[in-house]
């Protein structure tokens, strides 16, 4: 069978027959197997001969082979794809995806994935609880959606919910301002949580700074009052002071 491939296939087991043949032969073999598969006449001796028919029927294989894959490609290239008038090529009727848009979405379906896995999470809250406790339904799924879609932590156990209405209450209690109030400032806010040291903007505190010891307008004033009662003035030392202050 000639043949008409760019290439072929030698497999290196079967060239352990080379230990078996005389130099001469080895180098018949070799021009055999290249003029076979040029398509040229061969005449052999009768040793390399025989050894060649292994050879040969491996040869007609592949290429029986290659010739239905070329076959079948030919057929495939027909169904579509292929412009009717090669002067006026049209596109291909199908649009081949972006590997690029492959990748996106690989990523939005692992962030929806994700996204998901919590809201499941966030379902086996039991709202119920701080509800009996006072808080609205509407400020606890606030503070859900919240957490989940703008600070990116979402609230998954009701230890971690309670934690944060603790520290709300705590806010607004220091503040001296409504839970409305501290609930409307948090959601304003991408913080995981609230401290009373977060300055609420509405409202400015009385800072009372607290002192063990007396100023000293406030002694002159007590020594005033005890000078001007009675028996005061047998007291020489406290006279003695206040004559010393001015008072």
């Amino acid at each position: 069978m000639a043949q008409s491939r760019p290439s072929i296939i030698l497999h290196l087991d079967s060239l352990d027959i080379l230990d078996k043949l005389t130099p001469e032969q080895g180098l018949e073999l070799f021009v055999a197997i290249r003029d076979y598969n040029q398509g040229k006449k061969l005449e052999l001796s009768q040793i390399v001969d025989i050894v060649f028919t292994p050879f040969k029927n491996q040869f007609d294989r592949d290429c029986e082979k290659y010739n239905n894959i070329c076959e079948r490609n030919k057929a495939n290239g027909k169904k579509g794809g292929r412009p009717k008038n090669p002067n006026n090529p049209t596109p291909f009727l199908e649009t081949q995806e972006n590997p690029k848009n492959l990748k996106n979405k690989s990523k939005n379906k692992s962030k929806n994935k994700s996204k998901n896995k919590s809201k499941s999470k966030e379902l086996l809250l039991d709202t119920q609880i701080f509800i009996n406790e006072g808080y609205k339904e509407e400020t606890i799924n606030s503070l859900i959606e919240h957490r989940r879609d703008v600070v990116k932590k979402p609230i998954l156990t009701n230890r971690m919910m309670r934690g944060l209405l603790n520290a709300l209450t705590e806010y607004y209690k220091h503040w001296k301002i409504t839970p409305e109030d501290a609930v409307e400032y948090y959601l304003s806010k991408t913080w995981a949580s609230i401290d009373p040291e977060y300055k609420y903007p509405h409202r400015q505190m009385k800072q009372i700074k607290e002192t063990d010891s007396l100023s000293y307008s406030d002694i002159s004033k007590a020594l005033k009052e005890r000078k001007n009662s009675t028996g005061m003035e047998q007291d020489s030392k406290i006279l003695n002071l206040t004559k010393q202050m001015g008072v």
